[in-house]
C-alpha cells in the first residue's frame, strides 16, 4: 500500500473526500478537458510533472 502525497493545508482530507489519481483523468495523455457546470476547463501536466488547471 502506498501513502498518498501530502496535500495543501487548504485541502484537508476528511472521510467524505474523494481522491482520484491524476492518471485516471489523464490516461496516457498530458491534457484532459473537465466540464463543470457547463464550463470546460483544461487540466494539463507540465514537463516537471505538476498539474495546471485553466479555464
Amino acid at each position: 500500500m502506498t501513502t498518498p502525497p501530502p496535500t495543501p493545508a487548504s485541502a484537508p482530507i476528511t472521510p467524505e473526500t474523494r481522491i482520484i489519481d491524476s492518471q485516471a483523468l489523464l490516461g496516457t495523455q498530458r491534457t484532459a478537458i473537465i466540464e463543470h457546470n457547463g464550463v470546460r476547463y483544461t487540466l494539463q501536466e507540465t514537463r516537471q510533472g505538476k498539474l495546471i488547471l485553466t479555464k
